[in-house]
């Protein structure tokens, strides 16, 4: 079974003194997203039920279906999953924010889990937070009878990679980085895809494909859809574009 992801963040957030009604996202967003003909799945993280309508709407006349997972504040995760597949939502959280989606086509399957970590300042405690989040992540994928089908992406905000652990010294992210998810996910017999590039601000690559024993990457790069983007709504990660199989 062959399937084509591509994940992306929609940069919603709030501003101090707004509301989610005061932000739309907007259906040419959709549009661009759409030109990745053969999609069968778009997951996006920074989601927001804020004014939205004509956004999920171009994507049901394109001929897929919305499965999201919001916090208290109506932030989350947005998947749209095309029509000739079967989806079921398995699980869920808000802190940090994940969705498990259980998928067919065809024959084949998959288990999509899509996530970001939630970042607060960027100091000690925000790093030493982002990894009690990541631990929950963890906890759950170890809870998993079968990993074997796993697909993990998403926003893991490790922060700035340094090429060798001793980096980290004296910083916050020797509590929670890029070396740390790499070892944990190996534990679990689950391999972080290597891509090229950078995922955000030119520098940072914090976005990921992960997969378990039975799911091969073709292919998987970042793709810089919306250069430089500031307003909120417009993305501001480049995306992942992504095709594997599943055996």
């Amino acid at each position: 079974m062959n399937i084509n992801i591509v994940e992306s963040s929609l940069n919603l957030r709030i501003e101090r003194g707004k509301t989610k009604d005061d932000y739309t996202l907007h259906k040419d967003i959709a549009k661009k997203q759409l030109s990745f003909y053969g999609t069968d799945i778009f997951t996006n993280v920074e989601f927001m039920d804020c004014n939205n309508k004509d956004y999920l709407k171009t994507f049901e006349d394109a001929g897929y279906k919305s499965y999201m997972s919001l916090d208290t504040k109506g932030r989350g995760i947005l998947c749209e999953i095309k029509d000739d597949c079967e989806a079921e939502i398995i699980g869920e959280m808000s802190d940090p924010h994940m969705l498990h989606l259980h998928i067919k086509k065809n024959r084949g399957f998959i288990d999509l889990i899509t996530v970001r970590l939630l970042v607060a300042g960027g100091n000690d405690a925000d790093f030493k937070d982002r990894k009690r989040q990541w631990n929950r992540i963890l906890n759950y994928i170890e809870n998993l009878s079968d990993k074997s089908h796993l697909i993990l992406t998403g926003d893991f905000n490790h922060g700035v990679i340094s090429s060798h652990i001793n980096g980290y010294r004296f910083k916050p992210r020797q509590y929670f980085n890029y070396q740390m998810v790499v070892s944990d996910l190996k534990k679990r017999n689950i391999t972080l895809f290597p891509m090229e590039g950078a995922s955000y601000r030119g520098y940072m690559k914090i976005d990921h494909i992960a997969t378990g024993e039975k799911i091969t990457v073709d292919t998987a790069v970042y793709k810089d859809v919306f250069k430089d983007a500031a307003e909120i709504g417009t993305p501001d990660h480049s995306f992942i574009v992504a095709s594997i199989k599943c055996s």
